[in-house]
């Protein structure tokens, strides 16, 4: 049996075709992501025992839900490092916002900088209580673990540029959802570890 994502904002008739129109007259072919998609872009950082790598929230004031649609991190292969442990990562609901750490931008343009961006120029501008940090120091209330996962940081081993998604089994169409009032976040496990570790998060912002 195929498993067929609906788009939500569409109409129940629409909702069962292949390929629509959407309000602008564009031809959306995939209606299974609803609203509009925002990539998360977290350049790689230092791994640390315990480290909260990053948060996205969604401020109860926005009355919209996020959809998580994937959470890849990304170990950097541009230092040298000797790792014979790996970097464990650990996927969790957040009930209160993050603080401190360094706030996404919107739209950002600099390569070291964490950013959220539109994957279509044409979407509005991301509501202003959905927010993200990379290491905030505080906030982040640690909620339930929806995830975890294992990146090796050995440079010149073929296994650190495996391609990992914290939300598995994506190809069936998972998707992590954030109500208004909560949050997400990756925490590192207690071990250590070296190298840097970025992330990609794609989500969207149902309408």
């Amino acid at each position: 049996m195929s498993l067929v994502l609906k788009n939500r904002n569409l109409d129940s008739y629409d909702r069962e075709r292949p390929a629509v129109i959407d309000g602008k007259g564009r031809i959306m072919v995939n209606t299974g992501l609803d609203g509009d998609v925002y990539s998360l872009f977290l350049p790689p950082v230092a791994a640390g025992a315990s480290k909260v790598h990053f948060d996205l929230f969604n401020a109860a004031t926005t009355e919209r839900t996020v959809e998580i649609i994937s959470v890849q991190p990304i170990m950097s292969g541009a230092v040298a490092v000797v790792g014979t442990l790996a970097v464990d990562m650990y996927l969790t609901r957040t009930t209160a916002v993050g603080t401190g750490g360094t706030a996404a931008t919107a739209e950002g343009t600099a390569l070291n900088a964490c950013t959220i961006s539109k994957l279509d120029p044409a979407s509005p501008a991301l509501p202003a209580g959905i927010t993200a940090r990379a290491a905030p120091a505080g906030g982040a209330t640690a909620g339930a673990v929806i995830a975890f996962d294992s990146q090796f940081p050995e440079e010149t081993n073929s296994a650190t540029y495996n391609r990992t998604n914290l939300l598995k089994d994506n190809w069936l169409g998972t998707r992590l959802i954030v109500p208004p009032g909560s949050g997400i976040r990756v925490v590192q496990g207690s071990v250590a570890s070296v190298g840097n570790l970025g992330f990609i998060v794609i989500f969207s912002v149902v309408r």
